[in-house]
């Protein structure tokens, strides 16, 4: 006897939309570190040293996501957030 409730029920999405999303989950997770680094008190050399440490952690084993390929990319996302002083928007917790 089967049960409706034991069959996953997910929505269908295409791999390019799932790919964008995904790429789109990593850079709000860089956005809310280099937040909490400018929070800190980190200075901007070290918080984009840091999470240049970090994805390059995090990634050994798969490679980098696409929306993290080069080290300006994460440069470019720690300016702006110390450029508006280290908020992010809402909390995401």
């Amino acid at each position: 006897m089967t049960f409706p409730w034991y069959e996953p029920n997910r929505p269908k999405i295409s791999p390019e939309a799932s790919a964008h999303k995904r790429d789109e989950a990593i850079k709000q997770d860089l956005e809310d570190r280099a937040s909490l680094l400018f929070r800190l008190g980190y200075s901007k050399d070290r918080a984009k040293a840091r999470l240049r440490a970090n994805v390059r952690w995090e990634c050994e084993l798969n490679g980098k996501p696409r929306s993290v390929e080069s080290e300006r990319e994460i440069d470019k996302l720690v300016d702006a957030v110390w450029r508006r002083g280290g908020g992010s928007g809402p909390p995401t917790v």
